[in-house]
């Protein structure tokens, strides 16, 4: 991940990976055959990272609370100290480019953020704290790219206080859109 950080797809070699883990040149191309095979292993370790994370903090009521949660959690990462998210951001732009296996395992890592957040959305609504007319999918790929923005935005160079302020915000927003006024 630290690699691809650095160095972005178009950059990193297999041979630098090897060196990078201490082990020769030549076991990564061994291991994994092409960079390609590489990448997409390295998508789906992040997509673990982030659900082993989740999974961690994942005490919120469910519906409005959890949606909320996951926002101010991710947002609240700082991506340019955070490997995990700043490789995912790194290979989220250059697979635009390159396409492929890597675009490929972007897209069902995508997926399955967008199905984790439409879940707790639909909980949200049958538990009465989020609102009924709320389309479950579309706000949920919303709120993935509100959050991937922000994200971008800090690799950017926005300071920590703007960070904390604009997390906020973000939240703040969600949650007077999302949620079910009393009555």
């Amino acid at each position: 991940m630290a690699l691809v950080c650095e160095k972005g797809i178009a950059g990193l070699t297999l041979g630098e990976v090897g060196e990078r883990a201490g082990y020769s040149r030549g076991l990564a191309a061994h291991h994994y055959g092409h960079k390609e095979k590489l990448l997409v292993a390295l998508v789906e370790q992040i997509g673990k990272d982030v659900r082993d994370v989740r999974q961690q903090v994942a005490n919120w009521a469910p519906g409005l609370e959890s949606v909320l949660g996951i926002v101010g959690f991710y947002v609240g990462r700082h991506p340019s100290l955070d490997t995990t998210l700043r490789a995912l951001h790194v290979l989220l732009s250059e697979s635009v480019v390159t396409r492929g296996a890597v675009a490929d395992a972007l897209d069902r890592l995508n997926r399955e953020s967008v199905a984790i957040l439409e879940g707790h959305i639909r909980r949200g609504i049958e538990a009465g704290n989020i609102r009924a007319d709320v389309d479950p999918v579309a706000e949920s790929v919303a709120i993935i790219g509100a959050m991937r923005g922000v994200s971008a935005q800090y690799l950017f160079g926005m300071s920590d206080a703007s960070a904390r302020a604009v997390r906020n915000a973000l939240v703040e927003t969600l949650r007077r859109g999302l949620r079910r006024e009393p009555g």
